[in-house]
């Protein structure tokens, strides 16, 4: 799964990955139990702040 940011747009970061998260999982591209990238891989890729991807994660994880 590839993840793509917009650092244009007025949505922040954290929530644009989050809802391609959600969008992913929701169309079937990504399945329930299938492994994200580290936080540091995807930080890493997207050139984003570690931060970042672990607040996506928690939030993705709390919605659980």
């Amino acid at each position: 799964m590839e993840f793509r940011i917009d650092p244009t747009s007025r949505v922040p970061i954290y929530r644009q990955l989050c809802h391609q998260v959600s969008e992913a999982v929701a169309r079937g591209k990504l399945q329930p139990e299938e492994r994200l990238p580290s936080v540091r891989e995807l930080s890493r890729n997207l050139v984003v702040n570690p931060n970042t991807v672990a607040r996506v994660y928690t939030e993705l994880e709390r919605r659980a």
